[in-house]
């Protein structure tokens, strides 16, 4: 029996599901990215990640066919090029390449961009497709993704739909790679570790403290450690979240809805699978000020990690 393994390779972590060909997930693993290490180690556990599952498939009956991979960068899929990946420090690799997965006559295989991938695993769940979708994918970094149809829109090298490099504050601080001013600058897990950083530097009251047992300068901020300390009341993270983060994101928006005029908009990643449903709110609240055309239905991704993976998994297969 025939299987698809979709990749979805983040700032933060390695999610790698193995679907059967209704894409009924058989099994799954999911392991710190560890992209501080540099591209070879990063490549290398995503290598013992396809032989694990690979191995672990097969004791179910299934063989591999298709493997997608999604990279948080820009991805051009016909060069199989990651011309950049901000979060992981990646400039012009070429992945599937090192990973020795090209060329082999027995696989198909297929690069693309880890929103992309995202946004065409929700898409692929929905009986009747949006005309114009727009996804924001919050996480270690902030990617998007534009679909007409349920088709992509990929542009012309591939970078179409790169919401968290639009700017949001002209000037503004810089992230770890990227533009100034961006909204990844402002809302990218990097951005607030340092803001949570500065908070703690000051010695005030926060539970976070208590909370994060995690070195900040080497570890992205983890969302189930935002969603503790906002549903236990701390005064801190939820102004965090409810005015600084939905502020800049409801502008991200705003842009795309100006620009777009889309009926859909998702919101999916890590902070909006913890903690979506507590901003949503507060992001509809900041958004009609902003907008000159009517606002879309905003919702949140319904897959949760699963979207990627999937959608990776979809795009490998329609080759």
């Amino acid at each position: 029996m025939k299987a698809h393994l979709g990749i979805d390779l983040g700032g933060s972590n390695i999610y790698s599901v193995v679907f059967d060909d209704d894409f009924v997930p058989l099994v799954e693993s999911k392991i710190d990215t560890e992209a501080k290490e540099g591209y070879n180690h990063v490549i290398d556990r995503i290598r013992k990640q396809i032989e694990l599952l690979q191995g672990q498939a097969a004791e179910k009956g299934y063989e591999l066919a298709t493997i997608g991979l999604g990279v948080p960068g820009v991805v051009s899929s016909e060069t199989d090029l990651v011309r950049i990946a901000p979060n992981l420090g990646w400039e012009n690799k070429h992945p599937l390449l090192d990973l020795g997965l090209l060329g082999r006559r027995d696989l198909k295989v297929r690069l693309a961009n880890d929103v992309n991938a995202g946004l065409m695993g929700e898409l692929a769940r929905m009986p009747r497709k949006p005309y114009m979708a727009v996804a924001f994918f919050c996480g270690t970094g902030v990617g998007g993704a534009i679909a007409i149809n349920g088709e992509l829109i990929v542009g012309r090298d591939g970078g179409a739909g790169e919401v968290g490099h639009m700017i949001v504050r002209d000037g503004g601080r810089k992230p770890n790679g990227g533009v100034r001013g961006s909204l990844e600058a402002y809302i990218g897990k990097w951005a607030l570790n340092r803001r949570i950083d500065r908070y703690f530097d000051a010695r005030k009251k926060t539970l976070l403290r208590d909370l994060i047992d995690y070195n900040l300068k080497k570890t992205p901020v983890k969302s189930s450690s935002l969603k503790k300390a906002y549903e236990r009341g701390d005064g801190f993270t939820q102004a965090l979240m409810n005015e600084y983060y939905c502020k800049f994101l409801a502008a991200g928006i705003s842009h795309a809805v100006n620009l777009l005029n889309p009926d859909l908009v998702i919101l999916g990643g890590g902070i909006m699978e913890s903690m979506g449903v507590k901003l949503l709110p507060h992001i509809h609240a900041k958004l009609p000020a902003r907008c000159i055309n009517p606002l879309p239905q905003i919702r949140l991704a319904e897959l949760g990690d699963v979207a990627g993976p999937m959608g990776a998994a979809h795009l490998a297969r329609s080759l």
